[in-house]
């Protein structure tokens, strides 16, 4: 086994040589295997002329959880999602910080937090569960209770639209390039060639370690494309978990924009096959700011 130690010191070259050594192990979660989504356009951005004007993205998902990013060049913009005829949608509009939506009637839910011109919005689509949240800058502005099944046809498609008479500009990631903040837990690159990320799906991260499946019940040894995590907490408690690539690279994508001042202060780690007790599932919360040192120890591969 190949161990890799990371410790949390104080300077910016250590952190890029952390980066690039556990990044050459495991391929990042935050990118994409396909590159076949962009506006109608046929490029990654668009320029709206008008107030009213929209466009969609030129592939819709009807199942699984998706995440991708736009970034917005003016505060009068809206970002979210449209169904087939495109003539509903609902989304987040950066200058009141209000959701909006024409599915049933005209209404908009104050968020009172609204977005800039340079901001960065995440938009988490998740078709298995009925549900939509925005982030802005990698803020959570919490989840729509407007159900994206609501919006007219079988597929829904991301949108972005203008709510002014200047032109504006919008440039997505759909997955073709590493996200500028990390892609919530269960998400896909809305890009991703999988067609659902629903539990026990082959395109599920983490998937094969779904507890009862063959790599996590100790019936075989675990090959390469898994890694035991070791975290040494500040008390000097160890936290040991059996993790995926897609998993561990999460949690260092989390460990890094934190590091950075970015995101949430801690991060649910699923105990898989050490999930004892008549529970359907069990997390381990682990706090930035209690890690002393955490080790990868990479799996030889057969």
């Amino acid at each position: 086994m190949k161990n890799i130690i990371f410790k949390k010191l104080g300077t910016m070259m250590l952190a890029l040589l952390i980066g690039a050594s556990v990044f050459s192990l495991f391929p990042t979660v935050t990118k994409a295997e396909t590159k076949n989504v962009t506006w109608t356009n046929g490029s990654l951005v668009t320029s709206l002329d008008g107030s009213g004007k929209s466009d969609r993205a030129t592939v819709g998902k009807t199942n699984g959880k998706w995440y991708w990013e736009v970034k917005v060049d003016n505060v009068a913009s809206f970002v979210g999602i449209t169904g087939e005829s495109d003539k509903q949608y609902q989304a987040f509009y950066g200058y009141s910080g209000d959701i909006w939506n024409n599915i049933k009637s005209p209404v908009k839910l104050p968020y009172n937090y609204g977005f800039g011109a340079g901001y960065v919005i995440g938009i988490a689509l998740d078709l298995d569960n009925d549900k939509i949240v925005w982030y802005a800058n990698g803020v959570s502005r919490g989840a729509n209770p407007i159900k994206p099944s609501e919006l007219e046809g079988t597929q829904i498609f991301p949108l972005v639209s203008s709510g002014t008479g200047s032109k504006i500009s919008f440039e997505a990631n759909f997955g073709a390039s590493d996200f500028k903040y990390p892609i919530p837990e269960g998400f896909l690159p809305y890009q991703d060639s999988g067609s659902s990320t629903t539990p026990g799906s082959s395109t599920t991260p983490g998937s094969s370690t779904t507890p009862g499946s063959s790599d996590t019940d100790g019936s075989s040894q675990p090959t390469g494309d898994r890694a035991i995590l070791t975290v040494t907490m500040d008390n000097g408690f160890d936290k040991e978990f059996d993790l995926s690539k897609k998993e561990l690279s999460a949690f260092i994508a989390w460990y890094d924009a934190k590091d950075a001042g970015r995101g949430a202060s801690f991060f649910a780690i699923d105990k898989h096959s050490n999930n004892k007790g008549p529970f359907s599932n069990r997390k381990d919360y682990v706090i930035f700011n209690k890690i002393l040192t955490f080790e990868v120890s990479e799996y030889s591969i057969k």
